[in-house]
């Protein structure tokens, strides 16, 4: 390599020139990730989400055009005219997934006038009439495109006919929160395994029995709710649902009671569990008849005991408990909620 220092001076200057030039240029770059909307982030995101999902393919032009209309009609509502777009975008579909997606929508158009019928009733409040055809739609269109409009039907009338007063979830409803707190923690816990759950996410799982004794008996009680803010005049009937381990059936009591729901609570000075359910609650019993899944529907003014000298107003609580001589049993709850007549 020549030396810089051997150059005659007019090539130095020449060579510092273009060194100044190169030097000066003005740097560029890309906008850094932060700086991008973030909205304009999500909406990417998801029509590249929709451009990944499965398409069908057809094997002209005129069928996919057809399947295209169908899409539109079918967004519009216009059940009959988009099911005849279908079935001839089927004809000329270019595989047999193809017209398996195809046919799909073109089953979903048949529940169409049901869910309409059914948004109909919940516009004019007939919460229960909607209900029931939100669940058979459910039932018989689950696996097509209906299932998004059947999904936005029952989010809309759950809330019109039921409140939630214990989920399990991983956030417990408000009612649901203090008797969270006082489970006992060496016989409870939550689980999120989906043979254990018959809606949402979470379950609880309860080793019954075994618990505090009043002579010679013993007996285990779950904290459930708190339904003091309720007004439980408004509402006719609880439900929920026990899955039973075993073939060895167990007793139980639904307790309503008037002591608010708090951990160490004891109840030995009341006269135990006899004396409770004889004064200060509404009471149900039941029991587990089989093993598996039981579903219960319990009628608020027709099925639970009570004293004379107790009303709804009077009761802060919600209880599970075995009813003595109890053995040491598990079972999980889910889904205990109240239904408006």
């Amino acid at each position: 390599m020549i030396a810089f220092s051997c150059l005659s001076p007019a090539y130095r200057w020449l060579i510092a020139l273009m060194l100044s030039v190169v030097l000066i240029q003005p740097v560029t770059s890309e906008p850094a990730a932060q700086d991008a909307d973030p909205a304009e982030n999500s909406e990417e995101a998801e029509n590249s989400a929709e451009d990944e999902s499965p398409q069908p393919s057809f094997d002209g032009d005129e069928a996919k055009q057809q399947f295209e209309k169908g899409l539109k009609l079918f967004e519009e509502r216009e059940w009959r005219d988009a099911s005849r777009s279908f079935a001839l975008a089927r004809k000329g579909t270019a595989d047999k997934d193809s017209r398996s997606m195809v046919s799909s929508w073109e089953k979903a158009c048949k529940g169409g006038k049901a869910l309409d019928r059914a948004v109909e009733d919940l516009a004019r409040k007939k919460y229960r009439k909607a209900w029931i055809a939100a669940l058979a739609l459910h039932g018989k269109y689950g696996a097509t495109p209906l299932v998004s409009p059947i999904e936005k039907l029952k989010e809309e009338v759950y809330p019109q006919l039921f409140l939630d007063l214990a989920c399990f979830e991983a956030e417990p409803v408000e009612v649901e929160a203090a008797a969270r707190k006082a489970l006992p923690a060496d016989r409870s816990r939550l689980t999120k395994d989906p043979d254990r759950i018959t809606e949402g996410k979470g379950a609880l799982e309860w080793r019954s029995g075994g618990g505090q004794g009043f002579a010679g008996l013993s007996f285990g009680r779950l904290p459930l709710a708190s339904i003091g803010e309720l007004v439980m005049d408004d509402y006719r009937w609880i439900r929920f649902s026990i899955f039973n381990e075993d073939d060895n059936f167990g007793k139980f009591t639904l307790f309503f009671g008037k002591d608010e729901i708090g951990p160490n609570q004891a109840w030995a000075g009341a006269g135990g569990i006899a004396g409770l359910l004889r004064r200060d609650c509404y009471y149900h019993h039941f029991t587990l008849k089989k093993p598996g899944w039981n579903h219960f529907r319990i009628d608020l003014t027709r099925e639970l005991s009570m004293n004379a000298s107790v009303t709804w107003s009077d009761l802060l609580s919600l209880y599970l408990m075995t009813v003595p001589p109890s053995h040491p049993k598990k079972i999980t709850i889910d889904a205990v909620k109240l239904e408006r007549p």
